[in-house]
């Protein structure tokens, strides 16, 4: 006894072109401005990862 497949109908994906607005995309690349008393994206001393050297005083 030989059962049966149904075939299914296939449904092309409907594809959407969108046009990206430049001053928003880079102003969400970028970093965000640096407050009052931050020196930049430079970690604190605290974050360094260095096992040979004390960071703690």
């Amino acid at each position: 006894m030989k059962e049966t497949v149904k075939k299914r109908l296939y449904i092309t994906p409907y594809i959407q072109q969108i046009k990206l607005d430049n001053e928003i995309s880079l102003a969400l690349e970028s970093n965000p401005p640096v407050g009052p008393g931050e020196t930049g994206s430079l970690s604190p001393d605290f974050m360094y990862n260095e096992p040979f050297k004390n960071n703690m005083g």
